[in-house]
């Protein structure tokens, strides 16, 4: 089976990790995902949202992970709900 984000196909027995996060940037210039529940309830003035993402980890060992970008919270949900009903087909 394969899913698609953001015109993307990927193979899905390629996968190791999928999830959605907020990619911050600490004062220090330090740019990391981060879970959103971390970012809705412990972010402060010491970061700065880049943007949310869905963030791809692969098992190829020392195949980059794909980060694929959201400029709103709200488009992440959208492609959250896209992926959630490839998954899951009866979703819809």
């Amino acid at each position: 089976m394969n899913i698609v984000i953001r015109e993307t196909e990927i193979p899905l027995e390629t996968i190791s990790q999928l999830y959605p996060a907020a990619i911050i940037e600490y004062a220090d210039g330090t740019v990391t995902p981060i879970s959103l529940e971390w970012y809705d309830s412990m972010a402060n003035r010491d970061v700065r949202l880049r943007h949310y993402a869905i963030c791809v980890h692969y098992k190829e060992e020392g195949k980059k992970a794909s980060v694929f970008a959201y400029e709103t919270r709200e488009k992440l949900d959208e492609g959250i709900a896209e992926l959630a009903e490839q998954l899951d087909p009866s979703m819809e």
